[in-house]
């Protein structure tokens, strides 16, 4: 994963972050997840951590606000694509919450499916 370091901001960073954290509790955060997670965290310079999230929430209406511009939601949905994957199972649960995201974000079938496929393409997952 790239640094995202002053390419996202402080807010965005946060949703992000939560975002993931709640795709990888969807049915229970596997340790490759977690890593992914910690990762992000770090080369974003997050302030937070992966046991702040434990206690925070995630909407995906604040998502559709606060990560507003499409290379945002795109970067978002990949990497929470590759997180999913990352235990090598995506439960029934996991592509619900994935396809719920993408529909807020406003993608189509198509294009969700292009992403999944750029996102495991690429070896991310």
């Amino acid at each position: 994963m790239e640094s995202q370091q002053g390419s996202m901001t402080p807010e965005e960073i946060d949703v992000f972050a939560r975002g993931l954290h709640h795709l990888a509790s969807v049915d229970g955060i596997d340790p490759r997840e977690a890593e992914l997670i910690g990762e992000f965290l770090r080369e974003s310079g997050a302030e937070i951590t992966l046991d702040d999230l434990k206690a925070s929430s995630f909407s995906k209406f604040e998502a559709v606000q606060v990560l507003d511009k499409t290379y945002l939601r795109r970067i978002f949905l990949k990497t929470a694509i590759a997180l999913v994957h990352r235990d090598g199972h995506t439960s029934l649960a996991e592509r619900r919450a994935l396809a719920e995201l993408a529909d807020v974000f406003g993608l189509s079938n198509l294009e969700f499916v292009e992403l999944e496929t750029e996102a495991l393409g690429a070896g991310l997952a």
